[in-house]
């Protein structure tokens, strides 16, 4: 996991998934319902998402192999409350971190189970260490070009303003469509609108650290309202 403010700097305006989110539908002032609107004509994005809403944990462990038998045994549950697994990772720099991605078919009942002593208690049992981080998601821009680069990232920060950041994200792909860098999905954060998260794919494994000494980055970045560190995690896919 990397938190690196100068990191931010170099990657706000990038974004992320693939596969989408789904379920209830949170509020959007930018494209309310899924409507295409003009802010992505010229773009490679569509808010006719897939899905609308997820969650993406990230937990450590302290056995891997153990953690996954138990959360295979616990499908049936998670998707009595309404949360399909999507993909599993495992952080590539730090091979302790699990990482699940799912949709969210139901919201109320995802949270309740999440937060349940049940849950806890067979977390703990699964070799979970501490605290979990939790993202719950809204998808609001899809990508709808394919996605071949190599590298997957998920990311996470805080912005001023959803709307403010969005619109400088999508203006910078029309002043500048050429990139080293692909985006499937651009999420609001549910319970935060100043949250955003993403996914993204990169074929050059220095490529932050070329970003971080790129001024006009940082600029945009600032003037797009990104005001905190990000949450970074490397991912490596694993069988579910």
């Amino acid at each position: 996991m990397i938190r690196n403010w100068k990191f931010t700097f170099a990657f706000c305006l990038l974004a992320a998934f693939i596969t989408g989110c789904s379920g209830e539908k949170g509020n959007d002032e930018t494209g309310t319902d899924g409507a295409e609107d003009e802010t992505t004509v010229g773009t490679p994005f569509t808010r006719m998402v897939v899905h609308d809403t997820c969650l993406f944990i990230a937990h450590t462990i302290k056995d891997y192999d153990v953690w996954k038998a138990s959360f295979e045994l616990a499908q049936p549950v998670r998707e009595k409350h309404g949360i399909k697994a999507l993909n599993v990772y495992r952080e590539k720099n730090d091979s302790s971190l699990a990482l699940v991605y799912t949709e969210v078919q139901h919201l109320k009942k995802a949270k309740d189970y999440i937060t349940s002593p049940n849950l806890q208690s067979s977390m703990s049992n699964a070799g979970v260490v501490g605290a979990m981080d939790l993202y719950w998601m809204s998808n609001k821009l899809q990508y709808t070009e394919e996605v071949s680069d190599s590298i997957m990232m998920f990311m996470s920060f805080k912005v001023i303003n959803y709307d403010r950041w969005e619109n400088a994200f999508l203006q910078d792909y029309k002043d500048e469509p050429n990139r080293d860098f692909q985006v499937a999905n651009v999420m609001r954060g549910v319970e935060d609108d100043g949250q955003v998260s993403m996914i993204f794919a990169v074929n050059d494994p220095d490529y932050v650290k070329k970003m971080e000494k790129d001024n006009v980055f940082r600029a945009k970045m600032l003037a797009a309202g990104v005001i905190s560190y990000p949450v970074t995690y490397k991912l490596v896919s694993m069988p579910i």
